[in-house]
């Protein structure tokens, strides 16, 4: 790789002179509103599909696809778009994924037909990937010198943003479904302006050789193993489950048998041996998965035992979303004041394992503070590790490959978040399975009454003549009290996971904490 100086003496070796921020403060600014995009879609996407999919008529073969297919587009492209950054510009390629959110959200937004709807939100998920990936790949260009506290207000802004964006695309949606797909255009279109006039160009001083047989193999990898554990609520052993998940992991071991054995890999597997950027991908798997558990199963456990009402859900996680906005400039902070990020790392991986404990204990009857406490120390813990492990990422690759390097980054996230989605929710309900009908036979019932009330809550179908009557009652009460016990020993499982991850980062670590 070639490692020559800036002659300007304000962008990183091997990037070209050219790649100086004349405003560092307005880069980062930039930067953030082209990242916050994808934190703003999700929430976006999965509140406005319920709509979309009654006006479009989609089956529910159909809606689970469309529920998936943005993550997937993101997945499949990411790796290719950070290998084009480095190769071409990434400022541009950035941009260029700037305007692929316009044109995606736009599309979405008139869509006539399903098919329209599906084009969409692909070209959203091309655009969600280069703009998340470039914007924190161009970390290194705008603010060389200044990692630390460019990465703390990046992660802040993303947080502090994310929030009004969902807020007024929610509203949007509430009057039509078409207006909140609108919110990622405007985004987009501000991203690419704001890019264009303070993001310096910059791209790798030595154009290393194509890859597309490494760069489609992990296409296939993320993607097959993304839509597999995404459909896991079939059963693990279904075709529909096993078969993507099989043909992506014997693609990603494909990958890394060819990326070790390529002259020049699209993403030279081997940089992971680096310690710190080791220490790295296993924080970025923790707390990934973290996020989607804690959001996942807290939001269904206030649903199904508080009856909290969604806009009550997304009130109670306000705390952990407060919370991140502080850890992010904590991270900063202390890293501007000489605080290694391994130490922080690994402060904050232990956080997030001991938020995980506090949410184990909860219960039909644990006040909310309880839940409070957890979060703010969860939230704060994962965006303390994300920032600093954000640094790694940025940081430690070579500069030619700074593009591809921090794509994988997201990558990992996307495979982590929906790894833990699965795993928590297949773990939470095989315990039900077997709880439930064993707490309802204690009330005496006979093999054909105990099927007809534990149908009652599957289906969500209680007939109007058991409502109000001491069954119904004697049934939810079971039925909430198994459901409580099935979340504990979840929330305990991945605590314990966890614990074990910290362990992993620590390995990695420790020699530099």
């Amino acid at each position: 790789m070639s490692s020559t100086s800036d002659a300007s003496g304000g962008a990183a070796t091997g990037e070209r002179p050219d790649g100086v921020a004349a405003r560092p403060g307005m880069a980062i600014f930039a930067l953030t509103v082209a990242g916050v995009s994808q934190a703003a879609d999700v929430s976006l996407h999965n509140t406005a599909l319920a709509s979309a999919a009654a006006e479009l008529g989609m089956s529910a073969t159909q809606r689970s696809v469309a529920a998936s297919v943005g993550t997937l587009a993101l997945a499949a492209s990411i790796l290719t778009i950070g290998t084009v950054g480095d190769r071409y510009g990434r400022r541009l390629t950035l941009m260029w994924c700037a305007a692929a959110l316009v044109l995606g959200g736009v599309v979405t937004a008139v869509a006539p037909t399903y098919a329209l709807y599906l084009t969409g939100r692909v070209v959203t998920g091309v655009g969600l990937a280069g703009t998340l990936a470039l914007s924190i790949a161009l970390i290194r260009t705008v603010a060389p010198d200044r990692i630390p506290w460019a990465m703390s207000t990046y992660f802040a802004g993303q947080v502090g943003f994310t929030l009004p964006l969902t807020i007024l695309g929610g509203w949007l949606i509430g009057i039509d479904w078409r207006l909140g797909y609108l919110v990622v255009p405007v985004v987009g279109a501000a991203a690419f302006f704001l890019n264009k006039a303070f993001v310096p160009r910059s791209k790798a001083v030595h154009r290393s050789k194509a890859d597309p047989v490494g760069l489609v193999l992990v296409a296939v990898a993320l993607v097959g193993i993304i839509w597999g554990v995404s459909d896991a609520a079939h059963g693990w052993l279904s075709a529909r489950v096993l078969v993507p998940l099989v043909v992506g992991v014997v693609a990603l071991v494909v990958f890394l048998w060819w990326e070790t054995h390529h002259d020049e890999p699209a993403l030279p597997v081997k940089l992971f041996a680096n310690r710190s950027l080791a220490g790295a991908l296993t924080a970025d798997v923790s707390f990934n998965m973290w996020q989607a558990v804690m959001v996942l199963q807290l939001s269904l456990l206030w649903q199904y035992v508080y009856a909290y009402t969604p806009l009550e859900v997304t009130l109670g996680q306000l705390p952990a979303t407060l919370a991140m906005i502080l850890g992010a400039f904590a991270a900063g902070r202390l890293g501007a004041r000489g605080r290694r990020p391994e130490s922080l790392v690994l402060i904050g991986l232990a956080g997030v394992a001991v938020a995980m404990y506090l949410f184990a204990i909860g219960g039909a009857s644990t006040p909310y503070w309880v839940f409070a406490v957890a979060l703010v120390v969860g939230g704060f813990s994962r965006m303390l590790t994300e920032t600093a492990a954000g640094e790694f990422f940025v940081s430690v690759p070579p500069p030619d490959l700074v593009g591809a390097t921090v794509a994988s980054k997201p990558a990992i996230g996307q495979a982590s978040f929906a790894l833990g989605s699965a795993l928590s929710s297949t773990l939470l309900y095989s315990g039900l399975g077997r709880d439930l009908p064993d707490r309802v036979a204690e009330l005496g019932l006979t093999a054909t009454e105990q099927g007809t009330v534990t149908g009652w809550f599957h289906d969500g179908a209680v007939p109007d003549w058991a409502r109000g009557t001491d069954l119904y009652e004697q049934v939810l009460a079971v039925s909430q009290d198994a459901y409580v016990d099935a979340y504990r020993a979840t929330m305990l499982v991945f605590a314990v996971v966890f614990t074990l991850l910290w362990g992993v980062a620590w390995h990695f670590l420790r020699r530099r904490a």
